[in-house]
């Protein structure tokens, strides 16, 4: 496997903080400038969602309802190049709050997203992003603690 080339690497970082940003900013169409027009996301809750009108749409509808008050914070990224034009970032971040359903609200939660990125025209754009909730036991059975049962101890 070859490294990833310093201005790559970068490259691909910023991809990931102007996800971070426009997040933030509830920045839709800045969001998706940076997705292939392809883009498979699934999100923390499991919608899968094909092609960036869909993705689109799905981020609008839970940026103007559940989600409208959240933000994204970026606790970790690493990345590594998959192959010459595809690589792969994987983003630790703090987000919240959210409302649940049921009205509940959660002040915030973490999760760890995968990001696929693949060199398209000189730019890294994300082709697949999937997003998982961190759960505090199994973080911190980080590296694996499991016996052959494939169970923690």
């Amino acid at each position: 496997m070859v490294d990833l080339r310093p201005q790559d690497e970068s490259a691909i970082r910023d991809v990931v903080a102007k996800y971070v940003d426009t997040w933030n900013r509830k920045d839709l169409e800045g969001m998706h400038a940076i997705d292939t027009d392809d883009v498979e996301w699934i999100n923390v809750r499991g919608n899968h969602w094909t092609g960036k009108p869909t993705v689109f749409s799905g981020h609008k509808a839970l940026l103007a309802s559940a989600l409208a008050k959240t933000t994204l914070e970026m606790l970790s990224v690493k990345t590594r190049r998959v192959v010459s034009e595809v690589a792969l970032a994987v983003a630790t971040f703090r987000f919240g709050p959210l409302v649940i359903p049921g009205g509940r609200e959660i002040p915030f939660i973490k999760t760890i997203a995968s990001f696929v990125l693949m060199l398209s025209n000189g730019d890294w754009k994300i082709v697949h992003f999937q997003n998982t909730i961190v759960d505090a036991e199994a973080e911190h059975n980080d590296p694996t603690t499991w016996e052959e049962t494939g169970y923690s101890r």
